[in-house]
């Protein structure tokens, strides 16, 4: 779980969920310094340890921060 949240473009990811409530991979990328594959490459290892979750939305997943285990 640490090791998950030490990097500091997880960290960018779990604020923008906070603020956002929910958003994808594509929105999200817009605001960071990497690609939309980047993005969803740490929103799956934030999402292994059960800090967020991603609901399928069409053609991409939804993520929401999960505010207990958080």
């Amino acid at each position: 779980l640490w090791s998950a949240v030490g990097d500091p473009t997880r960290r960018q990811l779990l604020d923008l969920l906070l603020a956002a409530g929910d958003s994808t991979a594509t929105a999200l990328s817009e605001h960071l310094p990497v690609t939309r594959q980047a993005v969803a490459k740490h929103l799956a290892v934030l999402d292994r340890v059960g800090l967020v979750h991603g609901v399928a939305e069409g053609r991409e997943r939804r993520y929401r921060v999960d505010d207990e285990q958080l």
